[in-house]
């Protein structure tokens, strides 16, 4: 009788050890999924701003030259310069743009899935021994 009192007791202690883990899990998920969706927004940004940038420096740029051909102005030369400038700033933009945009997603797809997964964890340490879990 004390030994199925044991077990009782050492099984519901398992099974609260092993669910609070689970919910530190989901929640760390969770908020990776925020993190990224934050860097694919902010890859959107850059990408639609980078693409905006880039077309009004070639704009300037191509306007200067059309009304001085040899940039013998000041003003035709800086206008020039200027548009060549927010023309590179603007690829650049752009190119980072779709670096974050592209890892932002991929990861986001990740942790949900993760989240959505079942898992069998077996770590020694403090919080979770052995569990299985379905997340849904």
């Amino acid at each position: 009788m004390k030994k199925l009192l044991i077990c009782i007791v050492v099984g519901i202690l398992t099974f609260q050890m092993s669910s609070s883990a689970q919910d530190y899990r989901k929640d760390l998920y969770r908020k990776k999924i925020g993190k990224f969706t934050n860097m694919r927004n902010a890859g959107i940004g850059l990408t639609i701003g980078g693409a905006v940038m880039t077309i009004v420096g070639i704009t300037s740029y191509s306007d200067a030259i059309t009304k001085d051909p040899r940039l013998e102005t000041n003003t035709q030369a800086s206008r020039a310069l200027l548009g060549l400038l927010a023309a590179e700033l603007g690829v650049t933009m752009a190119a980072g743009g779709v670096v974050l945009w592209a890892i932002g997603g991929s990861k986001i797809n990740k942790y949900s899935k993760m989240l959505k997964s079942v898992s069998l964890n077996l770590n020694p340490n403090l919080h979770q021994s052995l569990s299985l879990a379905y997340r849904f």
